[in-house]
């Protein structure tokens, strides 16, 4: 057969074994490769048509307008196979410039656009020989309105011997014993005539792609265009399914921007059963007459959304009627795509990180702080997450690639042009407020926003997101380029995460680093949209914990540098502020963030070109050498006196190690309304005897995990959820990694670090005294203590070499949360802080044990996104966090688990750099830990690309699920796998 025949038709090849068929064509197909397949295929399935479709190799589906029941269904259907919807941005929009290679090594240039996602080819049957027809299903007038529909579609369309002629029955091939009349003028007869038409058209709209299917009550319209040239033909057709009457009512249609000319309008009228010549011997159609009505009545008019073209019913448009308008637009700007596509990369050239942050982010706090409006709300939709480009591009970059113009954003662009100015005119008070260098940028959208009003309202979607996509991959570009060279040859997900740094770090008004800063001066926010404005923007612990990764890897030094600079300036009692609230009323409630700000002034000397050289650049500081407060703008006394960076560092050595205590300034309710008066007292101290920084009590909460309890009905107002006092692991790391680069700069005899120590007050018979200690030496203690003071052997039998307490330990080969803690079962529990101690000072770890440690935390601890913050098996795990829960439990209430199970991605970067460290002793280990380590990321990687705010979030509920009161992207979260990375690039 494959010899005689081009192709074949497979009857129901759903029925056929599909092995068998696999055979056969492949047979069929040596002798004819090109062999082209049209199947009938009703799996009832898409996917299992298409197993059929690959395995196959089938060219075609059969598919049939018949087999709708009812007006909405047809629609469906011709929808389903019509072709891509009108105002289809997929390829305009997702398009790229590239290169072409062909066999020559002729290199050219091209557009490079994606494969468009689409059902496998159909064949459009208005219907088939084994189907009942119109006359027996519907009503037989509804021949004509259902030949027209599938005549509409974008594809190839089949019809049936007989259909035109309107038998009345489905023929019984096996027993029919009529013969076929042949006709002296066969378009004279049932719809012949329009089927010529129809055809004709069918046939002219070939490269017609885009199409528009309305459905209402017994009409369906449908509008076929040019995708460029946006000429097209509109069919309204008047369906005879049984109960059709002639007075149904429909809604006159408007076009807007388009110009219409009558083409055709017919009504078929059916005037008999069928039986007239039974006893002739040859099978006849039904008698019926093809009406040609009047052209419809074609109206131009004009309203708030521009001028139209109204089109109304002919008289007698009853059941059975169609009618097709040829369509062009009037006054629809020519060459609108190239237009669109010039002039934005220059527009936004003079821009800085500072000004993109405003283009491209802003969520609703920061933007109503700084230019007093807010994020735009979409009716059906929401409020965006930003006010800037990322806040529609993370709706349509779903919208695009799908074409789902049914959007709610769509919607609304199709019902005014409000989104376009309200992006233009918040650009023009960025510009007057802060920006000059945007007037360009502002410009540009409101030249190419201009000509999309003057487009038909339907497309109004498609252009639209051709400029926001345009100029969001222009800003990003910009962005990118202003990074550091390591960013640009990052994946696709490391230039995500780099780009958080423009998303975090902007001007806002009620908060800066400095009180008397100029108000175009960047900070740092800790996350959005909950830490933006006023003095919960700026923490210290969170900001230094994300300066690596957001700031210095990225090669944003100087931003880096303000940031060390503003909060080294706050220094009191030895300590860096938790908040910094500009410098105004900081407070200094932490006992972590000093420790992660003296890890980034080590970073930064690293990594910048300043170098050490920044030690010896002088800071004005807050307040005087006494602890007593002054105002920020109380002269003589606030930002009097100044130090150098060097000397705030052996400020803070010095501090720890004679030991801090102070009560909080305003301590009380003013100052924090659910803490306990015992919890204002801050001590800290450097136990001696191993070297340990010690501090806390069992009332504040002086590391990250800070969730204080304020809820009076579960009795835990004032009660902290992880105290962690005594020894914090991750905080005894961070020492670590200070002392060992202090001893580097003594041994070198570094100009801009002339200390060798520190002097301490030592414990001794009768009382203390007075001894300096080297940093070497203090150094060498740590590092002869910290196994035996955090690890918790797997043996049980080696618990007292440790001191363990055997009855407390919950689970063995990890290291200690804490030591010295109040709560004495506290220090067992086995968190998320340990790789942070690993990653900052892998000398401290016997290799070992510390291989045996994270093996149990990829195990117990690790979520899909974070860290669980707590061992499942810990009788206080509670993994949801509900800052809401009024409840009485006091595990729960108003969120105090906040750090007792929920999963924390910045500790997930840690962890994974701490993989690296201790699994790399081999090429072939470290291979494997790489391949590890990848598929952790996977998950993030998948979640930033899709989520709303572009970012990873703070924490995650159980196994990675959302949690409402997570900020949805957070400083640190991305900045510690920026790091890990760049760690990765490395190896």
């Amino acid at each position: 057969m494959a010899r005689l025949f081009h192709g074949f038709r497979i009857d129901n090849c759903h029925s056929t074994p599909i092995e068998l068929a696999e055979f056969l064509l492949d047979e069929a197909r040596v002798v004819r490769p090109n062999l082209y397949l049209i199947a009938e295929l009703f799996t009832g399935s898409e996917d299992s048509d298409r197993i059929f479709v690959s395995r196959l190799g089938l060219n075609s589906l059969v598919r049939e307008s018949m087999q709708a029941w009812d007006p909405h269904e047809l629609s469906r259907v011709i929808h389903r196979n019509g072709g891509v919807p009108v105002g289809s941005m997929d390829l305009d929009c997702l398009e790229e410039p590239g290169v072409f290679t062909d066999g020559n090594g002729l290199v050219t240039t091209c557009v490079v656009a994606p494969i468009r996602a689409s059902l496998p080819h159909a064949i459009f049957f208005d219907c088939t020989h084994d189907n009942k027809t119109p006359f027996q299903l519907r009503q037989a007038c509804d021949a004509l309105p259902n030949a027209a529909l599938v005549a509409m579609t974008a594809c190839a369309v089949g019809s049936n011997k007989g259909y035109d002629e309107l038998y009345s029955y489905l023929l019984d091939v096996v027993n029919e014993q009529r013969r076929y009349l042949l006709l002296d003028d066969p378009l004279s007869v049932g719809i012949g005539k329009a089927r010529r038409a129809l055809n004709e058209i069918h046939r002219e709209m070939a490269s017609y792609q885009e199409i528009h299917v309305h459905h209402e009550g017994e009409f369906i319209t449908v509008h076929r265009q040019h995708p460029v040239t946006r000429n097209g033909y509109l069919l309204v057709a008047h369906c005879a399914f049984p109960g059709a009457r002639d007075n149904a009512p429909f809604s006159n249609a408007r076009l807007y921007g388009t110009v219409a000319e009558a083409v055709l309008s017919y009504r078929l009228v059916v005037e008999g059963d069928g039986h007239e010549h039974d006893s002739d011997g040859y099978l006849h159609g039904l008698p019926a007459t093809l009406k040609e009505l009047a052209p419809p009545p074609l109206e131009l008019g004009h309203d708030e959304k521009g001028p139209y073209t109204e089109l109304r019913l002919p008289e007698g448009f009853g059941p059975g009627s169609i009618l097709l308008v040829r369509t062009r637009p009037e006054g629809f700007p020519d060459g609108l795509e190239e237009i669109i596509a010039e002039g934005c990369e220059d527009a936004v050239s003079r821009l800085g990180l500072g000004a993109l942050n405003a283009v491209l982010y802003r969520c609703s706090s920061e933007e109503h702080d700084t230019v007093g409006s807010g994020v735009y709300d979409v009716p059906g939709l929401g409020s965006l997450a930003y006010a800037g480009l990322q806040g529609w591009v993370s709706h349509l970059q779903h919208i695009i690639p799908n074409n789902d113009l049914g959007h709610s954003l769509c919607a609304h662009l199709r019902s005014g042009h409000w989104a376009l100015d309200y992006i233009t005119n918040r650009l023009e008070k960025y510009q007057q407020q802060l920006y000059p260098e945007l007037s360009a940028l502002t410009s540009w959208f409101a030249e190419r926003f201009s000509l999309v009003k003057q487009a038909p309202s339907f497309l109004t979607p498609k252009y639209f997101a051709m400029v926001v996509t345009l100029a969001y991959k222009c800003a990003v570009k910009r962005a990118l380029s202003l990074m550091s060279p390591e960013i640009t040859g990052f994946s696709d997900f490391g230039r995500r995460l780099a780009l958080t740094s423009v998303q975090m770090v902007g001007a806002t008004t009620s908060c800066s680093l400095r009180p008397f800063d100029d108000k175009k001066q960047l900070s740092m926010a800790a996350g959005l949209p909950h830490f933006t404005t006023h003095h919960m923007r700026c923490w210290g612990r969170d900001i230094f914990i994300s300066l690596e990764g957001l700031l210095m890897k990225t090669g944003r030094h100087d931003v880096a540098r303000d940031h060390i600079l503003a909060f080294g300036s706050t220094l009191k009692h030895g300590l860096i502020p938790n908040l910094l609230d500009s410098g105004r009323y900081p407070r200094y409630n932490a006992r972590d963030a000093t420790w992660f700000w003296l890890k980034a002034v080590q970073d930064y000397c690293r990594e910048s070109a300043e170098g050490l050289e920044f030690l010896g650049v002088e800071v004005d500081r807050r307040f005087q050498a006494d602890d007593t407060f002054a105002a920020w703008d109380e002269e003589g006394r606030a930002y009097a006196r100044k130090s150098t960076v060097a000397e705030l560092v052996q400020e803070i050595m010095q501090a720890h190690a004679r030991g801090i205590s102070f009560r909080e300034w305003n301590a009380g309710p003013a100052l924090d309304q659910a803490m306990r008066d015992e919890g204002f007292n801050i001590d800290i101290y450097v136990d001696w005897r191993n070297g340990l920084v010690k501090g806390g009590n069992d009332f504040n909460c002086g590391t990250w995990m800070d969730k204080m309890g304020d809820s009076d009905k579960a009795g835990i107002r004032g009660i902290p959820g992880s105290p962690r006092d005594g020894a914090d692991i991750e905080i005894i790391g961070l020492l670590k990694y200070t002392v060992s680069w202090l001893t580097t700069l003594a041994t070198e005899g570094s100009k801009w670090f002339p200390y060798k120590g520190v002097s301490a007050l030592m414990a001794v018979e009768g009382g203390r005294e007075t001894t300096t200690v080297t940093y070497e030496q203090w150094s060498e203690l740590l590092k002869a203590n910290f196994e035996k003071g955090f690890y918790v052997p797997e043996d049980e039998a080696l618990d007292a070499e440790y001191h363990v307490k055997s009855e407390l330990v919950n689970q063995r080969g990890i290291y200690r949360d804490t030591v010295e803690a109040t709560r004495e079962w506290a220090d067992y529990q086995f968190r998320p802080n340990i790789p942070v101690a690993m990653v900052v000072a892998p000398e401290l770890f016997d290799p070992n044990h510390a291989r045996t440690c994270l093996k149990k935390m990829g195990q117990v601890l690790c979520g899909p996104l974070g860290m669980r913050t707590l061992d499942p098996r810990d009788m206080r795990y509670r993994p949801y966090y509900d800052n809401s829960n009024d409840s009485d439990d006091p595990t729960v209430a108003h969120g105090i688990n906040y750090h007792a199970g929920p999963e924390w991605v910045w500790c997930m970067g840690y962890y994974l750099q701490a993989l690296l460290i201790f699994f790399s002793r081999t090429e072939e280990e470290k291979q494997a830990t790489l391949q590890e380590v990848h598929r952790h990321l996977l998950p993030l990687a998948r979640h930033i690309a899709t989520t709303q705010f572009a970012g990873l979030p703070e924490l995650t509920n159980l196994n990675g699920t959302e949690c409402p009161d997570s900020c949805p992207t957070q400083a640190w979260s991305a900045a510690t796998i920026i790091t890990l990375l760049s760690r990765m690039n490395k190896m």
